[in-house]
């Protein structure tokens, strides 16, 4: 309803303004809720439907839903909308790709926490993406895929303060600070996992995702020991509150080692550049944090990404804390 509305406002201005119904082309599988966009097939159709009626047309359309081969409607999930609008720039081969939200811009840390956060002018598709991933909500990580599998700059900015610029995401951004920005991520899940029998065995950790992989349950964190395992839970639904572990899966594992469970927790994400390269920043950031018990350390998977779990009741000063060391 909103886009012929809108459609109609615009004619009404002398606008060339054309409504399209996207589940003409945005084509995903049967599975509602969380749908799987169909990438090669809506390239296609985007091509064929919808980039004529951008070369003279403004083209008002939906995000969040598409259509499966049979036409039925599907939703995309959370972010759904505008991992929409990436699909979309993909399809036509756009120039760039802008998203107007509440905020000007992506800032160093969310300023509802940091009041001193400052906006980033300028940041890397791989900076963003962790940034996204580890719980920035001003973009959820699947956006930025489709924009970057083609290099198509992003913009994000406020339509409330259009004047006060915003952010480009680009491939490569002109600087490469070490410290980029801050992001919290809360309702983690971690799972502890220890047995005698990991000691100089192999084939255990195969078995325990085995396991997970059957439940459909994913993995984001990963720390290991000689008899021991810690793992967070990802969270791949919309449902809210933290991930939890099945209890046919939980009995499965136990078949097989002690498996402990906490809740409440936080994960915090230190975003930067080169991090596998420099020396001395982390005494600074350990330093930083040496009245805080951490409950999990990863780091050395990715140069942009140093993260740690927390207890949610001092997360937020833990973020605060960071921030006026490193950004303030």
């Amino acid at each position: 309803m909103s886009t012929h509305i809108l459609a109609q406002l615009m004619r009404d201005r002398g606008i060339n303004a054309v409504r399209f119904d996207i589940r003409d082309v945005l084509r995903t599988d049967g599975n509602f809720g969380r749908a799987e966009p169909q990438v090669e097939e809506i390239a296609a159709l985007a091509k064929e439907k919808l980039a004529p009626l951008c070369q003279d047309h403004v083209v008002i359309t939906q995000g969040f839903i598409g259509a499966d081969e049979e036409g039925n409607t599907t939703t995309l999930g959370r972010g759904g909308s505008d991992y929409s609008a990436a699909l979309i720039a993909e399809g036509v081969a756009a120039s760039g790709l802008e998203i107007w939200t509440d905020v000007p811009g992506i800032y160093t840390t969310d300023p509802r926490i940091a009041p001193k956060a400052s906006p980033i002018p300028e940041i890397s598709f791989s900076e963003a993406s962790e940034m996204a991933n580890f719980g920035a909500k001003i973009l959820h990580p699947s956006t930025l895929v489709p924009a970057l599998r083609h290099d198509i700059p992003v913009f994000v900015g406020s339509s409330k303060e259009p004047e006060r610029g915003g952010t480009w995401i680009r491939h490569q951004a002109e600087t490469s600070p070490l410290f980029r920005a801050l992001a919290l991520r809360s309702n983690q899940t971690m799972v502890t996992l220890r047995s005698a029998n990991m000691f100089h065995a192999y084939g255990f950790l195969a078995k325990v995702f085995e396991i997970l992989a059957k439940h459909k349950i994913s993995v984001d964190l990963i720390t290991t020991s000689e008899i021991s395992v810690s793992l967070t839970l990802d969270q791949t639904d919309t449902a809210g509150g933290a991930p939890q572990l099945p209890e046919q899966a939980r009995i499965e594992l136990e078949e097989l080692c002690s498996v402990e469970v906490e809740h409440d927790l936080c994960l915090v994400a230190l975003i930067g550049n080169n991090m596998s390269e420099s020396k001395g920043y982390a005494k600074q950031v350990f330093g930083t944090l040496e009245e805080f018990n951490l409950r999990m350390i990863c780091y050395g998977a990715s140069p942009h990404n140093l993260c740690f779990l927390l207890h949610e009741s001092v997360a937020k000063q833990a973020i605060q804390r960071l921030h006026g060391e490193l950004f303030e």
